[in-house]
């Protein structure tokens, strides 16, 4: 007799406020999740399946922790967390997308992938890592941080995962933004100051030898499948790591390689690619990604259900999607 299939419900999260989006969300998802919930910045309306949450974008996560009772109650087996701006494969839903991400059980969660903060591979993650306290002022460290691993036990976990290879943070690959030939003075004055930015960090961790604050690795984040039976421990890290200021791309990926006892599935054993135009932090890869979203945006003429129905089957979604740009049409 074949298992039961595994049921995961949806949550879509919001860096920002953006009331408009919300009904644009429901079409597109709640006839594939019948267990779905948006969370909201500085939310003052009513709807049943909007929660209002509020914080930094940079620490996203603390919006979860604010809600993980109302997630704890969505009807599934797992919980998928996706940005408002990311646009999933339609051929997901609840029943598939278990499946789908790899996951074979209730101990496995599910995240792209995760970056070794101390190779030359991802500069955000690797300026990050330094810039949080384990002790910052105000926060009872003593009572606070024994909910987290500590620094050596970390440490010793990554390093046994080959995901810290060294202990300074000293090597930063520069991405370097590519001029635009047609976009004029403001755009390429733009690029100018992404440049000399780049340039200065490099150099920067080039001269100085940056220690961890703590143990972590980078992983994008703005998908991300927990078990239920997983959820509580994953908020306990969580919270520890908020106290300490950490960045979200920091904190989450880290959370999960902590986790006791959990399998950790990613992207390499789907069949799907990334649609992240973000990462890897290539000018390359940038250029190439926006121009297959754009060219779909394009095509689709501000109606979702278009987009839907051209979205490109090897893709485990597209990232960033701005819906503010498309109704309701053809959904």
């Amino acid at each position: 007799m074949d298992a039961p299939s595994q049921k995961t419900a949806l949550v879509v999260l919001f860096n920002h406020q953006y009331n408009r989006n919300i009904p644009v969300i429901r079409d597109i998802y709640s006839g594939r999740f019948s267990a779905l919930l948006q969370l909201m910045p500085y939310y003052k309306g009513n709807d049943p399946d909007v929660c209002p949450v509020f914080g930094n974008s940079f620490q996203f996560y603390h919006y979860i922790l604010q809600v993980r009772e109302r997630i704890k109650a969505l009807d599934g087996d797992h919980i998928l967390i996706i940005g408002d701006d990311l646009l999933l494969n339609p051929e997901f839903d609840e029943f598939s997308t278990a499946s789908l991400l790899g996951i074979r059980g209730d101990d496995t969660c599910y995240l792209d992938g995760f970056v070794d903060v101390s190779l030359p591979l991802c500069y955000r993650g690797t300026v990050e890592a330094h810039r949080f306290s384990m002790a910052p002022a105000g926060l009872d460290a003593e009572s606070v941080n024994k909910n987290a691993p500590s620094y050596e036990e970390a440490r010793q976990i990554l390093k046994s995962r080959n995901l810290m290879q060294h202990d300074d943070l000293s090597r930063v690959r520069m991405f370097m933004p590519k001029w635009n030939p047609g976009g004029g003075i403001h755009a390429n004055w733009k690029v100018l100051k992404g440049r000399v930015w780049h340039l200065l960090n490099h150099w920067k961790h080039k001269i100085k030898k940056y220690s961890y604050s703590y143990p972590v690795v980078f992983g994008y984040s703005d998908i991300i499948s927990i078990p239920k039976g997983k959820f509580d421990d994953f908020c306990r890290i969580l919270e520890v790591f908020f106290a300490w200021n950490m960045f979200v791309e920091l904190a989450i990926p880290t959370a999960l390689q902590l986790l006791p006892e959990t399998r950790l599935a990613t992207l390499e054993g789907t069949q799907y690619k990334s649609g992240n135009v973000w990462f890897p932090q290539d000018p390359d890869h940038f250029e190439a990604m926006n121009g297959v979203i754009d060219g779909l945006m394009s095509s689709s003429g501000g109606d979702i259900g278009k987009l839907l129905a051209s979205f490109p089957e090897d893709y485990l979604y597209l990232h960033p999607v701005k819906l503010s740009k498309f109704g309701k049409r053809g959904i």
